[in-house]
């Protein structure tokens, strides 16, 4: 279950826009001290300045996630100012929609920089104390496109599901201990990367605030894979279970149709 202990220490990264400012004022709430982690300097001193008016404590933190000196850094200072991080919410990322006739390697290597070893780098400080302690959480937020490999989004979807087959082998490592990995699967989220604003998030669109909401609370409801919104989650999981064959002639149809 996740701790709402006062003066817990919990470390988010992505924590300037979106997902991640949701979730650090969420948590700001249950009086965390949070390690607010993003390249974005003003918008993180202004978010710390809003989580200690909620009762917690925000310590900004500026650090490219893909680069693994600059996470170095960050753990250090974090470790330093909060002490040992007894809960991670890894969120930071990027999209990419690229066609395949378009694509360059260049462009792979920037998203799985940032969504897969963005969280990699993390592990390497992360889980040294956490094992020490046999305490922590960890959680992942990856994507639906995880599922299969989207138009457009090879880049993106691949990343994606990096994130969440290497997670789900850590759950299974990590059965026997009291360190625990709950891998997020978000889509139509309204954010910066999305271009969705808060205020225009409807129907299947889910507001940034929302979506922490759904975060919490299925981590508090003990789940260890959390997926939203659910039609889309469908959607999805009878796209995953089609053979090869009738995928690709799915969207042959689809783009027939459009």
């Amino acid at each position: 279950m996740f701790t709402t202990t006062p003066n817990e220490v919990v470390l988010v990264t992505g924590a300037s826009s979106g997902i991640g400012r949701a979730l650090c004022l969420k948590l700001a709430k249950l009086k965390c001290r949070i390690a607010l982690i993003a390249r974005r300097e003003k918008e993180l001193v202004s978010l710390a300045q809003e989580v200690e008016s909620l009762g917690g404590f925000g310590l900004p933190v500026v650090c490219d996630i893909a680069d693994p000196e600059s996470v170095a850094r960050a753990y250090t200072i974090v470790k330093n100012e909060l002490g040992d991080v007894t809960a991670a919410f890894l969120n930071a990322g990027i999209g990419s929609a690229v066609i395949g006739q378009n694509a360059q390697s260049a462009e792979t290597v920037r998203v799985m920089s940032v969504n897969y070893f963005g969280m990699v780098y993390w592990l390497d400080h992360l889980l040294p104390s956490m094992q020490k302690t046999n305490k922590g959480l960890i959680v992942t937020i990856s994507s639906l496109a995880s599922y299969r490999g989207l138009p457009a989004s090879g880049s993106y979807s691949a990343s994606k599901a990096a994130v969440t087959t290497l997670f789900e082998s850590y759950q299974i490592d990590f059965l026997a201990t009291n360190i625990r990995f709950v891998n997020v699967s978000p889509y139509f989220v309204a954010s910066e990367m999305s271009g969705v604003a808060d205020d225009d998030a409807r129907g299947i669109w889910s507001s940034s605030g929302k979506a922490a909401s759904e975060i919490i609370n299925g981590i508090e409801n003990g789940k260890t894979y959390i997926a939203f919104p659910w039609v889309f989650r469908f959607f999805m999981y009878f796209l995953r279970i089609l053979p090869v064959s009738l995928y690709r002639l799915f969207w042959r149809l689809a783009k027939r149709g459009g």
